[in-house]
C-alpha cells in the first residue's frame, strides 16, 4: 500500500508540475491567439486518444457478451388514485353559525 500511496504522489505531482504554465502572467501577446504550444497540445492530445480507443476497442468488443444487460427499474406508482367522478350534490359542510348567539 505504501509504494502505491507513493506512487500516486509522485504521480499527482508531476501532473501538477507539467499543468503549470511556462511563461510569465502576462496578457500582451493574447490578442494575437493561444500560440503554437497549444495547437501541438490539442493534436498530440487528440493522437493519444485516437491510440486509447483503437488500443481498448478490441477489449470492449470481447467483453460485451458478458456485460449484464441494462435494468430499467419499474415506473414508480402514483401517490393516490384520481377521484371517482361524482355527479350530484357536493359533500356536506359545516352548518351555518346561529343567526343570534345564546347568553
Amino acid at each position: 500500500m505504501s509504494k502505491f500511496r507513493t506512487a500516486f504522489i509522485g504521480t499527482a505531482a508531476a501532473i501538477a508540475l507539467a499543468a503549470m504554465p511556462l511563461t510569465q502572467a502576462s496578457a500582451h501577446g493574447w490578442h494575437r491567439g493561444p500560440g503554437v504550444f497549444f495547437g501541438l497540445a490539442a493534436a498530440g492530445a487528440a493522437v493519444g486518444v485516437a491510440a486509447a480507443t483503437l488500443l481498448t476497442a478490441p477489449v470492449a468488443i470481447a467483453a460485451a457478451p458478458f456485460q449484464a444487460p441494462a435494468y430499467y427499474p419499474p415506473p414508480a406508482p402514483a401517490y393516490y388514485p384520481p377521484p371517482a367522478p361524482a355527479y350530484g350534490y357536493p359533500p356536506p359542510a359545516y352548518a351555518y353559525p346561529p343567526g343570534y348567539y345564546p347568553q
